[in-house]
């Protein structure tokens, strides 16, 4: 797949398109701690105070696909944050849409993801018998658990975009309800978790590469490649469309056929038997203990999602040593605020009515 991608004929071609701050629903409520800020537009707000907080920082500690010190340049949950930023604001600069929205959305949109990555999301589901996203978590964090509580008051636009980011192996249908920014960073989440997943699997011999499929090597040799060809398509096809997309072209088309593959092929024979054993058995003697603990006044599994992959090994073995005095975790310091206050992980609570023009 080799071509001269030229992208200066497509600059600018969504400008009119790009989400304006002035008609942002603004934020939930005035906070006097934002003058800071105040001079700054909104969505540049939004990105420091996520980047700023400590959701965002714990990621460096979050699987993406193999758990962290596996390899040392494989990626973390932070790694692809910061990979999936950069895809945003370099789309959003070409085409001409609203950086700093994109940019806050891309910074937020795995901000309330579990440790262990999707095997962690998928443990919480099973062992709350609910449907546990790490979207709609991502969103609770931002507005209810960062900040002591308080939230980091953002606005309506980037929790949207935040909350509408998550498609897993589903197709990457458009929502024509969110703005085109919301929609960059959900093409822009796929396009760098698929490429960069892939080059790491290769990274700990997971695959080889002879055994990569023919349709990886449609894209280009190596990541760089891949990902400098498919963000040509992208651009191109979003620039003829008259709004983002990446659907009509043989890349886009060739893309949705690695992702099925990556799914079927890594994500679902990812995790050995023995491991997730393990993990599940982890989590349910840190459910009991919290449970026993707090008299069922904070929510287990609101506090296994506030941890970190390394948080849950050792406070398990802290839990069977008997060693529980030990309160030097950074989950602490978040859950303590959370005693008797009752918080739905399940739901995002995001209503346009809660959100009001005048706080920008």
């Amino acid at each position: 797949m080799k071509k001269k991608n030229n992208l200066s004929n497509y600059k600018g071609s969504l400008k009119s398109l790009a989400f304006k701050p002035r008609n942002s629903l603004g934020r939930r409520y005035y906070d006097d701690s934002d003058l800071l800020y105040i001079t700054l537009d909104p969505f540049l707000r939004d990105r420091e105070k996520i980047r700023l907080g400590k959701h965002y920082r714990r990621l460096d500690d979050k699987t993406q696909v193999f758990p962290p010190g596996t390899h040392s340049n494989t990626r973390n949950r932070l790694i692809h944050t910061n990979d999936v930023v950069n895809l945003d604001a370099m789309y959003a600069n070409v085409l001409g849409l609203n950086e700093y929205l994109a940019e806050s959305i891309g910074y937020g949109h795995d901000i309330g993801h579990t440790p262990f990555g999707h095997l962690g999301e998928t443990l919480i589901s099973e062992l709350s018998g609910k449907k546990f996203a790490h979207s709609i978590m991502s969103v609770i964090v931002a507005q209810k658990i960062e900040r002591k509580g308080k939230g980091l008051n953002l606005t309506y636009e980037t929790l949207e975009g935040i909350l509408n980011h998550s498609r897993g192996n589903s197709e990457m249908k458009i929502n024509s309800n969110i703005s085109e920014e919301a929609t960059l960073c959900m093409y822009c989440d796929k396009i760098a978790y698929t490429f960069s997943d892939l080059n790491d699997t290769l990274k700990v011999g997971f695959l080889k590469e002879e055994s990569l499929p023919k349709i990886a090597l449609f894209f280009g040799k190596d990541q760089r490649e891949r990902i400098a060809n498919v963000s040509f398509e992208l651009i191109k096809e979003s620039s003829e469309e008259g709004r983002v997309s990446f659907s009509k072209s043989e890349t886009a088309q060739k893309f949705v056929e690695l992702k099925s593959w990556m799914y079927e092929n890594v994500y679902f024979k990812l995790d050995k038997p023995e491991y997730k054993k393990q993990i599940k058995k982890e989590m349910i003697k840190i459910i009991s203990f919290i449970n026993k603990k707090f008299d069922e006044q904070i929510d287990p599994y609101l506090a296994i999602c506030c941890m970190t992959d390394s948080e849950v090994h050792d406070f398990y073995n802290d839990i069977v040593n008997r060693n529980t005095n030990n309160i030097n975790y950074g989950f602490w310091e978040i859950i303590k605020n959370f005693n008797g206050k009752k918080i739905d992980i399940f739901n995002p609570d995001l209503q346009k009515s809660d959100f009001k023009k005048k706080f920008l």
